[in-house]
């Protein structure tokens, strides 16, 4: 009897337990209820027995290690991206409310399918009733769809701009349109997954138990089969082909791209990095959508169109590790389309510095509690200009290059002096006696006191240094 025991136990081991949204019987899980009835029926606790609870024991620590990581990561990332677009009107434009489209997408795979998913094949039994069974599948395959969709329509506006730069930017109402059809045909295509998944009792010897399966109509295996096909071709071809098809016209016209008039050696030097980062870039969104969708599409038109081969449809390892990378792809969007954008990545860092001034109170002209002088940094952003500058090196630029950095006090609106001398004036609430030392006194300049700072109008008058 222990022969017979060990030899179910190794198979159950090479098939695995785990129950998709595709398959039709549970294999791994059948052994393994056959395996502790027989050693109930002998009353034995056989070693093999205890080396495969074991087994599953170190198969669930490393799925949930694995999915928490990814799960912490992606929320994190998608959370921001949304944050920052939301936050601020500067960032209110088509484009970007595709990608903010795309983090909400990702986040609803993260927070909905992953964790519900690795409840059901831990735990031996469903808890969670028939509505939660129908939203699993349900709510992965419209996020998908969205995700994919919405990175086909970033695509396509890209290479309208690129291809066609005369022609109007798309405006947020036709993006809205977009993104509500998007939604609509992404619940409409996953429907299938919705309706025919259910919670059903399957009987196993002298035990019986709930589990979330999947319950195609007649005939079954044909039925599914036709599903794994369009699904492939609507999630996973066509997406990549349009892609593929915009960014590879975006590369041919950024290679041939001639520019008008004499060019100096740094800047065709310049205009050559910038063309290397940008091809790299939508070569990088290619590759990752193609490498991070492949697997689990391949593991699911192995199982489904060739029923036979049941060391793939029962492995539960080699499912896990495909469904793991395709997850993976809600991870990578926020650093492709976000981090990698000079914009967003300008105003995530304002954010940040106003959240730490907030958090740990600091002066806003003493940033982290340096000198004056030395740690002040003044910007100002307008629409025609943005300045970064200390306010010594403001003194010493009046002082040594009044005549190759100035400008005319007429290019400058009337309220954008006020509001710049009001943010050197106002900071200005110490010892000015260093300060006098950076700014020397001239025609009608800056003159600061160690009893208070006034400032001159006719210096406003006469130039404007930075």
């Amino acid at each position: 009897m222990s022969v017979e025991a060990a030899a179910l136990e190794s198979l159950a081991e090479l098939l695995g337990g785990y129950d998709d949204q595709n398959s039709s019987m549970d294999g791994g899980d059948y052994l393994r209820d056959l395996i502790m009835n027989h050693s109930y029926r002998n009353n034995s606790s056989d070693m093999g027995t205890h080396m495969l609870k074991t087994n599953k024991t170190f198969r669930n620590s490393v799925l949930i290690i694995a999915y928490s990581l990814l799960c912490i990561i992606s929320i994190f990332g998608n959370s921001l991206v949304c944050y920052v677009i939301c936050k601020n009107k500067r960032l209110h434009t088509a484009t970007n409310y595709f990608i903010a489209n795309l983090a909400v997408a990702d986040l609803l795979v993260t927070c909905v399918n992953v964790p519900f998913n690795i409840a059901r094949n831990i735990l031996d039994e469903w808890p969670f009733g028939d509505f939660i069974c129908h939203l699993v599948n349900f709510s992965l395959m419209v996020s998908v769809y969205v995700s994919t969709y919405t990175l086909t329509a970033i695509a396509l506006d890209r290479h309208r701009v690129v291809l066609k730069p005369f022609t109007p930017r798309m405006s947020k109402t036709v993006s809205a349109v977009i993104l509500v059809f998007i939604w609509l045909l992404a619940i409409t295509l996953s429907l299938p997954y919705g309706i025919f998944n259910r919670v059903k009792t399957v009987r196993l010897f002298i035990t019986s138990v709930r589990r979330c399966r999947s319950e195609y109509p007649d005939p079954k295996i044909l039925f599914k089969q036709y599903l794994t096909v369009v699904t492939f071709c609507l999630q996973y071809v066509g997406p990549l082909t349009l892609i593929g098809l915009a960014y590879g016209r975006i590369v041919r016209k950024l290679w041939v791209r001639t520019h008008v008039g004499a060019v100096t050696h740094m800047q065709q030097i310049s205009q050559a990095r910038a063309k290397k980062k940008s091809i790299k870039l939508l070569v990088t969104v290619v590759v990752v959508f193609a490498i991070c969708w492949l697997p689990l599409n391949l593991y699911h038109l192995l199982t489904n169109l060739h029923p036979n081969v049941t060391v793939f449809q029962y492995n539960s390892t080699v499912f896990f590790i495909c469904h793991w990378i395709a997850i993976c792809s809600t991870c990578f969007n926020p650093f492709i389309y976000c981090w990698l954008n000079e914009t967003f990545r300008e105003e995530l860092f304002d954010k940040l510095r106003w959240c730490l001034k907030r958090s740990f109170k600091i002066h806003p002209g003493t940033l982290f509690e340096g000198k004056l002088v030395r740690q002040n940094r003044i910007r100002f952003r307008s629409r025609r200009f943005t300045t970064r500058s200390s306010l010594g090196s403001f003194g010493r630029s009046l002082s040594t290059k009044k005549d190759t950095m100035s400008m005319d006090v007429n290019d400058i609106p009337l309220d954008t002096k006020r509001i710049l001398i009001q943010k050197w004036t106002s900071n200005i609430n110490t010892d000015t006696s260093e300060i006098n030392e950076l700014i020397p006194k001239f025609n009608g300049s800056i003159v600061l006191s160690d009893t208070n700072a006034s400032t001159s109008s006719q210096s406003v008058d006469d130039n404007f240094s930075y």
